[in-house]
């Protein structure tokens, strides 16, 4: 058995605990947090750390292929520039490059607490990392396209891929979901709703106001890369709707479904998602959204209406590290109203939830191996965080 104090211990099933020790087995088990003074017969045992001990993170949203791009995207440019951008950098960089961007990546993850990752990808260039790896990954297989006479074509594809990384011993560990709102025919949204509620569902959703614009009256940036891929298709009027309120119909209410950056997002449309899914999740990635539209979602909306929060990284495209305590770093410094414990959980047992993970991560309770991360530089007593603050994992995961 092993036990750990630290200034402060952040068990997310409960309140923060001061003057206690975490048993945890030396299989990673968690006994449970205990006062220190009702463990005197262990006390010469128990590990001290400057810190704050909580559970390992979850990461919701991630694209680790495109880590490779890690320095070569312009900040603060808007994701039009963004996506043509990384159309570039991704032509000229070959694939020795891509894997061991990869690997350095993910290590620097895992090393900053990170024990499991629902990861975005459009090709196979992660596979085999993630076949050699003990972190636990959930693959979004990605699929988009305007034109719904390649939609079969464009699904096929992607349920190729899906297979390729189902049988690497990731079965039930893969799913097919539409890049964003606006980038998919009726016919390929249908394709990929037909896999059923059961499948995990993620989608990028309100990052910037041209997706509202797009589904208002067809306008915006997002429709001129419509035209521009796909010149022989009717011009598109838009519905009239929200992006979500246009798309929603294509998935059953008990689909759960993760709604990824959500930066435009307003009271409305919060609203509509919350009646509509019965397990709507919602993932802010704040870093990325800081570095490609220069600008924040209104957390305290989804704060006041209840919503199921999480916290992800996006990538080192549009990231300068993937790192889980960054993003509650940036949230605490434009949200200082908003307590650690309730972002640690945000990262932490949220996520594990919405990945049906929550019987193993996300808190220090009794039979569950969350693994153990370290926070440093915090202040331990007003629970804020600060530039200098870092993390990094001390005991492993174990799913």
């Amino acid at each position: 058995m092993q036990y750990l104090s630290a200034d402060c211990i952040i068990p997310v099933s409960g309140e923060p605990c001061y003057d206690s020790v975490l048993a945890v087995s030396d299989t990673g088990t968690v006994e449970g947090v205990f006062l220190a003074g009702s463990l005197s017969d262990v006390s010469e045992t128990i590990r001290h750390y400057n810190g704050i001990l909580c559970p390992g993170f979850v990461n919701t949203h991630c694209h680790l292929e495109l880590s490779y791009a890690k320095g070569l995207i312009s900040e603060g440019n808007g994701l039009d520039a963004f996506v043509r951008q990384l159309e570039t950098a991704k032509k000229s960089t070959s694939g020795l490059t891509i894997q061991m961007a990869i690997e350095k990546a993910a290590s620097q993850m895992l090393q900053s607490g990170i024990v499991a990752t629902a990861d975005i990808a459009n090709g196979n260039m992660t596979l085999d990392f993630k076949c050699n790896s003990r972190h636990y990954f959930h693959t979004f297989v990605e699929v988009f396209g305007s034109n719904p006479g390649y939609a079969a074509a464009l699904f096929e594809k992607a349920s190729h891929l899906k297979a390729q990384f189902e049988e690497q011993a990731m079965q039930g560990k893969v799913s097919i979901v539409p890049h964003a709102t606006y980038s998919l025919s009726e016919e390929l949204f249908r394709m990929v709703a037909s896999a059923g509620p059961e499948h995990l569902l993620s989608i990028h959703h309100q990052e910037n106001t041209d997706e509202n614009l797009f589904f208002k009256n067809g306008s915006g940036a997002g429709a001129a890369r419509r035209i521009m891929f796909n010149p022989d298709l009717p011009a598109y009027h838009g519905s009239g709707k929200r992006p979500m309120e246009s798309i929603a119909g294509y998935f059953a209410p008990e689909q759960k479904i993760l709604l990824v950056h959500n930066t435009v997002s307003e009271q409305q449309d919060i609203e509509f998602a919350e009646n509509y899914f019965r397990h709507a999740y919602w993932c802010f990635c704040p870093n990325a959204n800081l570095y490609i539209e220069n600008r924040l979602p209104d957390i305290s909306l989804f704060r006041a209406a209840g919503c199921h929060i999480t916290l992800g990284t996006d990538s080192l495209a549009s990231n300068h590290q993937l790192s889980i305590l960054e993003e509650m770093k940036t949230i605490q410094k434009h949200f200082s109203e908003i307590p650690l414990p309730e972002v640690v959980r945000w990262g932490t047992l949220n996520g594990a939830e919405f990945l049906g993970l929550d019987g193993k991560l996300g808190s220090f309770e009794k039979g569950k191996t969350p693994g153990v991360v370290l926070i440093e530089n915090a202040d331990t007593q007003t629970l804020q965080l600060n530039p200098k603050s870092s993390s990094h994992l001390i005991i492993p995961a174990d799913i």
